[in-house]
């Protein structure tokens, strides 16, 4: 018999989805969160995995999604695994700095060289050996990864070299290795809060501000900042977070579905992120927004010495560097 796991929600706040009946006798019920939406690729994702684990356990292990932030920010549904509020939670890998400095690895610039490489690192022995230290470091297991490609930076002025980069004043996310990027090449980092950037970019208190070609659009950068700097300086990873304690309350059986459900699910993310970037460059454009590449490795001979700076990395830097 399986462990029939929590069912705590915030009042009002959980949006349950599934494209996949389920049987009225379910002895597992999980809950997902995350500030994705559902129209996302990334919400997309969490019900592929929702419909995944339904299928292959015949209805006996059933994942409510709670997407949209509506239990909360990143941290605060990460906080919400250790009390049972959520079951999992899926984000970054870096958004668990917080519990580990080891986590900030994924933010490392330049270490993942395209999405070969991804997927060699994120889903083979490398992968599987960070993640088991995480969870030793952290409490939480992480399982699965999915691609979410690329950063590029949104500017308001142009930068066609690392020299255009001084005295840039560009947001970044409080991830001292964020930070220490941007400081190595010479700009200026600013911490601020996603929800500030727009404004921030309209008033000139931030020129800059670096992610995802998606979030781009999304948060209506090219409205405020008229270049798309195609720097490629990280490949973000999407992931699945438990409590690893509480991930293996579930069945040896239950656990080989959820991980090979996220792994079926974050390669079909990694796909479609991937087939994905074309249109958003070309809706980009369509909005007004000027496309430069600079010789990126400029970028990467600067930043060679960083791993000097954070020691806990620099063994995982080198490992990851020299995978092939």
């Amino acid at each position: 018999m399986s462990i029939c796991f929590k069912k705590h929600t915030l009042a009002g706040a959980t949006l349950m989805l599934s494209s996949v009946a389920l049987p009225a006798h379910s002895e597992t019920v999980l809950q997902l969160a995350s500030v994705e939406t559902p129209q996302t690729v990334w919400g997309q994702v969490a019900q592929k995995f929702a419909d995944g684990v339904a299928e292959a356990s015949g209805g006996d292990l059933e994942i409510e999604l709670a997407l949209s932030g509506t239990t909360g920010s990143v941290r605060e549904t990460l906080e919400a695994l250790a009390i049972g509020t959520n079951d999992i939670v899926m984000t970054v890998v870096a958004s668990l700095n917080s519990y580990d400095p080891l986590a900030a690895i994924e933010s490392y610039p330049y270490l993942i060289r395209d999405e070969d490489h991804f997927n060699t690192v994120y889903n083979g022995e490398i992968g599987a050996e960070l993640f088991d230290v995480l969870a030793e470091k952290t409490g939480l297991r992480l399982v699965g990864a999915g691609s979410r490609g690329p950063r590029e930076m949104a500017s308001t002025r142009p930068i066609n070299s690392v020299e255009d980069l001084a005295g840039l004043k560009i947001r970044v996310p409080g991830i001292d290795v964020f930070r220490a990027t941007w400081e190595t090449l010479g700009a200026s980092p600013t911490p601020m809060s996603s929800g500030e950037v727009y404004t921030g970019l309209q008033s000139g208190i931030i020129d800059a501000v670096e992610n995802p070609l998606s979030a781009h659009i999304r948060s209506k950068y090219y409205e405020a900042a008229d270049y798309v700097i195609m720097t490629d300086h990280v490949y973000g990873a999407y992931t699945f977070v438990f409590d690893d304690a509480r991930f293996h309350q579930l069945s040896d059986e239950e656990q080989t579905i959820v991980n090979e459900q996220a792994k079926i699910a974050m390669e079909w993310g990694t796909e479609q992120a991937k087939a994905e970037l074309a249109d958003l460059e070309k809706e980009l454009e369509g909005f007004g927004a000027e496309f430069i590449r600079p010789d990126l490795s400029e970028f990467r001979a600067k930043l060679e010495p960083m791993a000097e700076k954070f020691p806990e990395l620099e063994p995982w830097v080198k490992k990851i560097q020299a995978a092939n």
